[in-house]
C-alpha cells in the first residue's frame, strides 16, 4: 500500500471511532405534583406525579426512596403509586422529595421538589 493509501485509511478510521462518542446527557425529571412551594394538609395522601425520560435508555430512578429500574419504555417513565402521606400529627415544617434518574451511560439528574406541611 502507498502512503497516500495509509494515510487515507487511517483519516476514515480516525473519523469512524471519533462519530461514536459516550452520550452525555442526564435524563430529563420534570414533576408536576406536588409543585415546588405548595402547601399540603396534615392527615391527606399526595400522589407524586411527573415524568423521566432520557435520550438513550433509563437503567434506574430513585423516587423519594423508591428505586424503579421498570419503565413504560426504555427512554420514558411517568411517575405514578408514589404517595406522600401526613398524618395529623406530624410536624410542621418544611418537606422535600428528591427524584434522581440515572441512564445506561451514568449520566444522573437530580430534581428536588420542596413544599410545605401545615
Amino acid at each position: 500500500m502507498n502512503t497516500f493509501k495509509v494515510l487515507t485509511l487511517v483519516f476514515i478510521l480516525a473519523l469512524g471511532l471519533s462519530s461514536c462518542g459516550k452520550d452525555d446527557t442526564a435524563p430529563v425529571i420534570n414533576i408536576t405534583a406536588p409543585t415546588e412551594g405548595a402547601i399540603l394538609m396534615r392527615g391527606t395522601t399526595y400522589q407524586v406525579v411527573g415524568t423521566v425520560t432520557d435520550d438513550e435508555e433509563l437503567a434506574k430512578i430513585n423516587a423519594g426512596g423508591v428505586l424503579i429500574t421498570t419503565f413504560d419504555s426504555p427512554t420514558k417513565h411517568t411517575l405514578a403509586n408514589l404517595n406522600l402521606t401526613f398524618g395529623p400529627t406530624d410536624t410542621l415544617v418544611n418537606y422535600k422529595i428528591t427524584i434522581t434518574a440515572e441512564d445506561k451511560a451514568g449520566n444522573v439528574a437530580t430534581k428536588d421538589v420542596n413544599f410545605k406541611v401545615q
